[in-house]
């Protein structure tokens, strides 16, 4: 038995709807952005889309029991869930792809760094001063 919405479930059901068009739109955004080379709007709009989709979450379970009413499917939800789904999924992946970037970038220039650097002091016939503790011995021979 199903149970009918109140004005209360619909005004729900109407803001869900209109809330999902507009986490679809930022990361709509967020992803063109990223296409377009602009990095800095995934800092720019981590608060809001993080915030849009926190309120979903919290919103669902006022949803989920009229999942198969007319009223929501007179709303298209089921398409704007799914919409959103394809959304999440294309921005994930290419905020996966950027994160793997950066931290090959990273690994790179530390081996770049480790390579070209002197990594301790070195004497004048080219070996490591301190390496071995020659140094020491060095010191001891001539006092």
């Amino acid at each position: 038995m199903a149970i009918a919405p109140t004005e209360l479930d619909l005004q729900n059901i109407d803001a869900f709807a209109s809330k999902i068009s507009e986490a679809v739109s930022v990361l709509k955004q967020e992803i063109a952005g990223i296409n377009d080379g602009q990095l800095n709007i995934v800092s720019e709009l981590y608060n809001k889309k993080a915030g849009i989709l926190k309120w979903l979450e919290l919103k669902m379970p006022l949803i989920e029991p009229f999942m198969n009413d007319d009223a929501v499917k007179a709303r298209r939800l089921p398409d704007r869930l799914a919409e959103l789904k394809e959304a999440v999924s294309e921005n994930n992946a290419l905020l996966s792809r950027m994160s793997v970037a950066a931290g090959t970038i990273v690994r790179e220039i530390e081996k770049a760094q480790n390579r070209h650097s002197l990594n301790g002091l070195y004497g004048k016939s080219g070996r490591r001063i301190g390496a071995d503790g020659s140094r020491s011995r060095a010191l001891d021979k001539e006092l």
